[in-house]
This record gives C-alpha cells, structure tokens and sequence, in this order.
C-alpha cells in the first residue's frame, strides 16, 4: 500500500511539473503571436507599405487612405449612409406608431412585419415569392418533422439543396413556371436575393429554435407540484400533474 501510495504520489507530481511547463511555453507562444500580429499589423497600415493596394480616401478630416479592397466591406462603405437613413426611419415609424396607436407586443409584431415586407419588396422586388415560399416550406418541414428523429438531416438536406438551386439557376426565372409570368423578371428589385447565402443558413437555425420553443412549451405545460408530506419514515412524494 506504501509503495502504491507512493507511486501515485509521483506521478501526480510529474503531471504537475508537465503541466506547469506546458502553461509557461502557452503564455510565451501567446505573446509572441500577439507581439508578431500587432507589429505587423502596424507595418502594413502605413501609408507607403508597398503590398498594399486598393487604397481609398476616407471620410475623416484630413483623410485618410483606407484598405477598400474587401468587396463586401467596400460596398458596406459606400451604402452607410443611406443605411443610416433607412434605418433611422424605420425606427422612427414603428416607435411612432406604437405611441399613435398604443400597440402592444403584437400590434407591434404586425408593424414590424409590413415594414420588413416593404423592405424586401424594395430589394428584391417580385422575388420576395421566392424568398416567402422557401421560409414557408421551412415552416412546414418544422411542423412535420419537428417531433421525429429525421428532423435535422431533413432541414439541412433541404436547404442546402435550395442554396446549391439558387447558385445554378441563378435566383430563378420566373419564365421557367410559365409566360404569365415571365414579365415579372423585370421587377427583380436593386439587390440579387440568391446571392444571400446567409438565407440558407437562417433557415436552419430557425428551424432548431422553433424546436426548442416547442420543447420550452412542453416544459412549461407540465407543471412539477412537490408535495412535502412528511411520512413516518420522512420521506417527501413528488407529484407531476399535466397543467
């Protein structure tokens, strides 16, 4: 027992030893990465780097150069203002009214949803029909499979069998489902709505919260009464009623 006790004491110790060396080398591999990115970080924000390119005149007094040659950076650049303003104006008239009307939580919910539809409308024009449908057959994909053991791989198949559609037909034609149709190709709004690859991905995580919703509900419909009668042999009884 001496010689296990014993043995056991010095292999604890050696992982002490391993550990303690193992945090220093972390701790010193931490601050020479960091030492490395900062310094060289601030090589390539000079003005006169070399490898740089792409480089625009901000906004700032006196301006200065910035990198813009990130599509998606450049493009949120150059439409901030007119963000802004969207943005500031749809507060403005929600909050609006809210206190013209006294609307509630789903007063609100309405509100909300009529200004978000005009927004897509404006972006997407006539394509918002594709958008609402793909939400909608998500929708219905929840109610069925929400409660079965095929509901992810179903979710994730289908939606990613949409976001590799969008990508080959290009967002869609409405011409495809018909000639009544195909004027609607001209109202196709200011931005491409198949490009949103997020959309896709949105999906799915609705679909997983809309099942822990229906989880927290279920919880919240059984109500747990504790019945703390005290019997001769002390012991309690936990009663579970359906609410």
């Amino acid at each position: 027992m001496a010689i296990s006790s014993a043995m056991k004491k010095k292999k604890k110790e050696k992982e002490e030893y391993w550990k303690r060396k193992e945090l220093v080398f972390l701790v010193l591999y931490a601050i020479a990465f960091y030492a490395f990115i900062i310094h060289r970080s601030l090589q390539l924000s000079l003005d006169h780097e070399p490898e740089l390119y792409a480089l625009r005149p901000g906004w700032l007094l006196p301006p200065r150069l910035n990198d813009a040659s990130d599509s998606q950076w450049r493009n949120f650049r150059a439409n901030l203002p007119i963000l802004t303003l969207v943005f500031s104006l749809f507060a403005l008239l929600a909050n609006s009214l809210r206190a013209l009307f006294a609307l509630k939580a789903k007063g609100m919910s309405f509100v909300w949803l009529l200004l978000s539809l005009a927004y897509l409308s404006y972006l997407h024009g006539a394509c918002i029909l594709f958008i609402l449908s793909i939400a909608s057959l998500n929708f219905l994909l929840v109610k069925m499979f929400a409660q079965t053991k095929y509901f992810s791989p179903v979710l994730w198949l289908f939606n990613i069998f949409f976001l590799l559609c969008n990508r080959v037909y290009e967002g869609y034609s409405f011409s495809i489902f018909g000639e009544q149709l195909a004027y609607l190709d001209n109202y196709r709004g200011t931005f491409r709505w198949h490009i949103c690859f997020n959309f896709a991905l949105d999906m799915i995580t609705i679909g997983h919260i809309r099942i822990l919703f229906l989880i927290s509900r279920s919880t919240f419909n059984v109500a747990i009464l504790v019945s703390l009668e005290k019997h001769a042999t002390g012991s309690c009884r936990l009663v579970f009623c359906l609410a």
